[in-house]
């Protein structure tokens, strides 16, 4: 890998330490009761890109919730296919809000939650084409555009810690929708849900 990527790779371990760290740091100083923290791993669609995120739960009661999810993703390999293409970086990060409605399973040991979110998407990349006959050609392009749609959700587990995935559908941007925009911006994540950092600890309550 070119040394290029080398502070994009720092750019990926600070931004897990504030996706990770610092919601936990502030729920064990002022956690509401059932809060938790789950972070996970994943990736997108068609254009593979790893992804980084955190998402904060807030139950409001039994099946309610609010959430905020933060994510980050980052194209780690250059276009192979294309032989004379450069790219230096090529990278988004994402904040969204919303609600989610939960669904349990026999004896409270897998919840199902399907969340409606909304919020920003921030996208940034840096190609070259360089070519033997041709000018070298740089093009540096970032954009900011919202993103809602859809997420799945599943928690197995009843203590504390439990076993998270989750799947986001997205429903923007609305002009490609849907082949376009599912193609390459759905992604899937597996992480590790946290029941209120630092607090008493949780439990599912199946109904």
């Amino acid at each position: 890998m070119s040394n290029i990527y080398n502070p994009f790779m720092r750019f990926i371990l600070i931004t897990i330490s504030l996706l990770v760290a610092a919601p936990c740091l502030w729920a064990q100083q002022a956690a509401p009761a059932g809060l938790e923290l789950s972070p996970a791993i994943g990736a997108t669609g068609s254009i593979v890109k790893p992804t980084v995120s955190a998402m904060l739960r807030l139950p409001l009661n039994h099946r309610l919730s609010v959430v905020s999810h933060s994510l980050f993703s980052l194209l780690l390999f250059r276009n192979q296919p294309q032989t004379y293409m450069q790219t230096h970086y090529n990278y988004s990060l994402t904040q969204k809000f919303g609600l989610g409605y939960a669904l349990y399973g026999k004896g409270g040991k897998a919840r199902h939650t399907v969340f409606l979110l909304g919020g920003i998407r921030y996208a940034t990349f840096k190609e070259s084409l360089d070519h033997p006959d041709l000018d070298r050609v740089t093009t540096v392009t970032s954009t900011v555009v919202p993103d809602y749609g859809l997420m799945y959700g599943l928690s197995l587990g009843r203590k504390r810690y439990t076993f998270d995935t989750r799947l986001y559908l997205p429903f923007s941007p609305i002009r490609y929708y849907p082949q376009g925009t599912l193609n390459n911006l759905v992604y899937l994540e597996f992480g590790i849900g946290i029941k209120r950092c630092g607090g008493n600890k949780g439990q599912f309550r199946g109904r």
